[in-house]
C-alpha cells in the first residue's frame, strides 16, 4: 500500500475547558504568547470577541516541531466540551502539540498539569492510499454472484462492476457516539488505479496498519 496524501489527522480531548483554567484566570497575554510560541497567523484575539458557540474560540494556521520535524497546525480549537487540533501530518504529532499547550501553560501560567486533567481522547483519520490490487472483499464463493451483477448492469463501455465502498461501523443503539470505518474509491480515478479515500475514527498510525491488513488479506 501506498500513503498518498493524509487529509486530515484530528485529535479531540473530551475535557470542559473550565477544568483547563479552573480559577478564571486572564488569558489575554497567553493567548498573545501563543501566537508566537506556535506562530499561530490568526488567535481567538483577531475575531469577534464572543464567535457563535458551534464554532468555539480558534487558533489558525500554525507550527509546531512534531516527531519528523515542522509540521502545520490547521487549527486548535476550544470548545465548551473539550479541544480539536487539526493537523495533516499524524494524531501523533496532534496529540504531542496538545500536550506541549497543556504543559507550558502549567508551566507559565499556573494552570493545571496534564497528570491533573479527566481528558478522554478520540481521534479522526482520513487518508488517501493506493493498493496493489482492489481489496478482496468478497468471498470467492461470491464471485457469481459479483459476475452477474456486472451482467445486470455494465457493459463493454462502463466496464465490470466492482467494490466501490465499504462502510463499517459500531451499533448506533449502543451508544450516541457512533464510530466508523470507510473506504471509497477516489472519485473520476479508474477502478485500475486502486486508489481509495478512507475514513476512520481511530489514530493515524492505526488507520495505516487496518489498510495494510486489508491490502496484505487480499493478496
Amino acid at each position: 500500500m501506498k500513503l498518498l496524501a493524509v487529509r486530515l489527522a484530528r485529535a479531540i480531548w473530551i475535557i470542559p475547558p473550565y477544568f483547563i483554567n479552573p480559577m478564571g484566570k486572564f488569558m489575554c497575554p497567553a493567548i498573545e504568547a501563543m501566537k508566537i510560541r506556535y506562530s499561530f497567523l490568526k488567535t481567538p484575539l483577531d475575531g469577534p470577541l464572543h464567535p457563535p458557540p458551534t464554532e468555539g474560540t480558534k487558533f489558525e494556521t500554525g507550527a509546531f516541531n512534531g516527531k519528523n520535524g515542522v509540521v502545520q497546525i490547521i487549527s486548535l480549537t476550544f470548545h465548551n466540551d473539550g479541544l480539536v487540533v487539526d493537523t495533516r501530518s499524524s494524531t501523533e504529532d496532534a496529540n504531542a502539540f496538545l500536550e506541549d499547550v497543556i504543559n507550558w501553560g502549567s508551566q507559565e501560567y499556573g494552570l493545571p498539569s496534564l497528570a491533573d486533567l479527566p481528558i478522554r481522547k478520540v481521534y479522526t483519520s482520513e487518508l488517501n492510499v493506493a493498493f496493489s490490487r482492489t481489496p478482496a472483499i468478497f468471498n470467492p464463493k461470491l464471485a457469481p454472484f459479483l459476475d452477474a451483477v456486472s451482467a445486470a448492469i455494465a457493459d463493454q463501455n462502463t466496464g465490470a462492476a466492482d467494490m466501490l465502498s465499504i462502510q463499517l461501523s459500531t451499533d448506533p443503539t449502543r451508544t450516541n457516539r457512533q464510530a466508523f470505518f470507510r473506504i471509497d474509491r477516489e472519485v473520476s480515478v479508474p477502478f485500475e488505479e486502486n486508489r481509495y479515500y478512507s475514513f476512520a475514527q481511530t489514530t493515524t498510525d492505526i488507520h495505516r496498519q487496518l489498510l495494510e491488513n486489508l491490502e496484505r488479506l487480499s493478496i
